[in-house]
């Protein structure tokens, strides 16, 4: 495959994608801005960061945004007090800044005076939160280490194909290709005020997606409600839903309004919706067609303006079949149904979720990392993960608590995920050519084997994470080389027609006629490109 031919299937397969911002936002972050309405306090800042960097000072985010696009900044000190917000809101101010700022860290000062909503917004927005009066020792100690974990994870970006979707507060990335149309749908969706369908299993990431569905929307600065329809009693979830009136039963003594008035214009997320009995259900669906309900008890007809997101773990389909779920109902959700793959089938995104957990969890608990051991990695590419995305966050949590002297080992994890890769059978790291791992086990195994391509690290040091001498994560890095020397653009393309190649195989149960009448290639082609790769199980 010539390397024309093969841009021009990774075009129109919507799969290659370089974020040049991304990539070298690291190199080219050099400065320190600051955001304040107080000259006292600007001048005080000033004089007491000793980093040997100067600061700029600008007074609104209008200035800012006019400052970072003539010279492209390391960090973004905000001064959060009651001035700061003037006559916007809080949501509005913290939207517009994070708009604004994109390959910079955010490191909020908040002062004792900072409206509570601010506050609460800045805790989500920003790399570090500091209380004035300052700790100056530690805010020098944040300034002099780069603390974008975009940056941190640059390297993952390098050379792989990806998708993202920014909102305020969250991030969604993905390396697997079968997600990647998702991915599209999902930001024309999030513009548009129609009801959203969410099916995965538990802890895939459905009350994450949809909250950042409600970020990208038009209601981003509204209230976002979620109903976890499943934890509550049946005869419950009516009034949770709709509110009930003083009387209405026994031990309403008072008026309540339900989530769907709660919710006002913002959105309203109902999980495990497959609970419903036959009744509810009716009564959403009048919802969702009219915007009309009674609260339990009123004869009083009210209308909801909320958005609507419904999820659920079970596939809907299967529940009509059986009659526990209404027809009319599926079909008025399904015009946008999101399916979102279990964490096995999503080999790719493993590491770059494993690290940026451990990167999250490192500061959180100020546990300095400076080494992930390969078959700490392996082991959780091993694994099959039934509780998913949230299982692997806490596994990762644990790791960081337990791991010793800045490392993570496989002694850290759980002894049920160890036991997933008998002793002494971790993986050892294998020749490199053209800057990919060429010593691959079989491909065969519905597993990813223990020689899985793993992106390289960057070399920012800014919670210590490193890799061994030994890591095969050690390929390319943040600046395009490997072990210190340029990586030719054969390299690069190499490592992507790998990958492509990869899931091809995979999605064809490794069975080489279909591979290669997808990929459009003889068979005999597709032959030598696995012999080149190493794929041959």
């Amino acid at each position: 495959m010539t390397l024309l031919n093969l841009n021009k299937m990774l075009r129109s397969r919507n799969v290659l994608k370089t974020d040049t911002k991304t990539l070298h936002g690291a190199a080219m972050n050099q400065g320190i801005v600051l955001l304040s309405r107080s000259e006292k306090f600007a001048s005080t800042l000033r004089d007491k960061i000793d980093i040997g960097q100067e600061v700029s000072i600008c007074d609104s985010v209008e200035a800012l945004k006019v400052m970072l696009q003539s010279s492209p900044v390391k960090t973004v000190l905000v001064h959060l007090d009651a001035l700061t917000i003037s006559e916007t809101s809080a949501s509005r101010f913290m939207s517009e800044l994070n708009d604004c700022v994109n390959d910079a860290s955010i490191v909020a000062l908040v002062e004792k005076d900072c409206p509570p909503r601010l506050s609460s917004l800045a805790k989500k927005s920003a790399s570090v939160c500091l209380s004035i009066p300052l700790n100056f020792t530690k805010l020098n100690q944040f300034l002099s280490e780069d603390l974008n974990p975009v940056s941190e994870l640059a390297g993952f970006w390098m050379g792989l194909p990806h998708k993202e979707l920014h909102g305020n507060s969250r991030s969604l990335v993905t390396f697997t290709p079968e997600m990647f149309e998702m991915m599209d749908e999902v930001t024309v969706a999030a513009k548009h005020d129609v009801t959203v369908l969410l099916i995965g299993e538990t802890g895939c990431g459905k009350t994450y997606l949809a909250r950042l569905i409600h970020e990208l929307s038009d209601r981003r600065d509204e209230r976002l409600c979620t109903v976890a329809c499943g934890a509550l009693p049946p005869d419950l979830i009516e009034s949770e839903l709709f509110g009930y009136v003083r009387g209405a039963f026994t031990g309403a003594d008072r008026d309540k309004e339900g989530k769907f008035a709660a919710a006002g214009p913002g959105t309203l997320l109902l999980d495990e919706i497959d609970v419903l009995s036959l009744d509810q259900q009716a009564k959403l669906l009048r919802v969702i067609e009219t915007g009309e309900y009674e609260p339990v008890g009123s004869n009083d007809t009210e209308i909801s303006q909320a958005r609507l997101i419904v999820a659920s773990n079970y596939n809907l389909e299967d529940l009509v079949h059986t009659g526990m779920f209404r027809t009319d109902l599926y079909y008025r959700l399904n015009i946008l149904k999101f399916h979102l793959l279990p964490l096995r089938d999503r080999p790719w995104d493993v590491e770059f979720l494993a690290r940026k957990f451990a990167l999250d969890h490192s500061r959180t608990h100020s546990i300095p990392l400076r080494e992930i051991d390969p078959a700490f990695l392996d082991a959780l590419r091993r694994y099959h993960w039934p509780g998913n995305i949230r299982e692997m966050e806490n596994v990762i949590r644990r790791a960081v608590l337990y791991c010793q002297n800045g490392a993570l080992r496989p002694n850290d994890l759980p002894s049920s995920l160890r036991d997933t890769v008998a002793p002494g059978k971790w993986s050892v790291p294998g020749d490199f050519h053209n800057g990919f791992h060429a010593n691959r086990g079989p491909v065969a195994e519905p597993q990813r084997n223990t020689n899985e391509f793993m992106p390289r690290q960057t070399e920012s040091h800014a919670v210590g994470i490193a890799n061994t001498p030994t890591d095969p994560a050690k390929n390319l890095a943040g600046d395009g080389s490997l072990n210190g020397q340029p990586v030719t653009l054969e390299a690069r393309v190499d490592m992507v027609e790998q990958r492509i190649i990869e899931d091809c195989l995979r999605r064809n149960n490794h069975r080489r006629k279909e591979t290669a009448a997808e990929l459009g290639i003889s068979r005999v082609t597709l032959y030598n490109k696995m012999k080149k790769f190493g794929l041959m199980g």
